[in-house]
């Protein structure tokens, strides 16, 4: 056997061992790679879905934060409206109190008031005596305290009718049922703000874990794709000996029949150098390609 056949075995030999292990790296590489894609679409549905869960959350505060200033504006009126309420009553209280004790009068309020005139005109305009001046005093000081009670229990028999209105008209019940509405609102918020959050810390979690074996398989695939790409070459540069450049989808096999048709050719053409003979364009090249001219 000469020195050329022992060469084309040993080629084989090495590609055979470099398509048997071409083989499996190759599927593994495009397992990985089918892995990593399907990862990275989870991630972006993740990402996507935890983007939506912040949205909602943002506005869950911001609806939060509305209702709580509406709530404590009516609670402020609220507690106006209970504060005035609250002196109406007592208002009222005041006024039944003039009622109950309406004054006693010892003559018809007209002729008081005509009495009353009459003295306050005697007192301006008479030169009396300082026990007369003081007794008339005295006088003018009681009608006009008889006169005040009388026209304070008439001015009370037309406020409290008014006074009992708008008393009425103080609905407490109305704004407490308006602030129980306003807290049972924020807190079903609350409850869904911290449902969205738990959502979010879930996703985030999904997120991060994707993520962790994202790295974990692209330095496999790293690693496998420098290892495959290194046999790929050597694939190449032991072909490319024999001339053999479009070996994509050919089995060893193939190759192995190639690479001996083409051996013979190499063997052809050294005969034919070592003769001076001249080489056709496939011996030149077969020389050139193995490095011999």
């Amino acid at each position: 056997m000469s020195e050329e056949a022992v060469n084309v075995q040993e080629v084989l030999k090495e590609l055979e061992e470099i398509y048997q292990k071409l083989e499996p790296i190759e599927s593994e590489f495009r397992r990985l790679r089918d892995r990593l894609k399907q990862l990275r679409s989870e991630r972006r549905r993740i990402i996507e879905e935890l983007n939506a869960k912040i949205d909602e959350i943002v506005s869950n505060v911001n609806k939060q934060k509305e209702l709580r200033q509406e709530y404590r504006m009516l609670r402020e009126e609220f507690r106006l409206v209970r504060e005035e309420r609250r002196k109406l009553i007592n208002r009222l209280r005041e006024l039944r109190s003039i009622l109950r004790n309406r004054p006693r009068l010892p003559k018809p309020p007209e002729k008081l008031r005509q009495e009353l005139e009459r003295l306050e005109e005697l007192y301006e305009t008479s030169n009396l005596s300082i026990r007369r001046e003081r007794r008339l005093v005295e006088q003018i000081k009681e009608l006009s305290a008889y006169l005040k009670a009388y026209e304070d229990y008439v001015n009370a028999k037309t406020e409290i009718d008014e006074v009992r209105r708008k008393i009425d008209e103080y609905d407490l019940d109305k704004y407490r049922a308006q602030l129980d509405e306003l807290r049972q609102k924020l807190d079903k918020l609350k409850e869904e703000e911290t449902i969205l959050k738990e959502q979010a810390s879930k996703l985030q979690k999904s997120k991060q874990e994707v993520e962790a074996e994202i790295a974990e398989l692209s330095k496999q695939l790293d690693k496998i794709s420098s290892e495959m790409k290194y046999l790929q070459e050597r694939k190449r540069e032991l072909l490319a000996r024999f001339g053999i450049r479009k070996y994509h989808g050919l089995s060893y096999e193939q190759v192995k029949k190639i690479v001996l048709s083409r051996s013979e050719l190499l063997e052809r053409a050294m005969k034919k150098l070592e003769r001076g003979e001249r080489l056709s364009f496939e011996e030149f090249s077969v020389l050139v390609e193995n490095g011999l001219i």
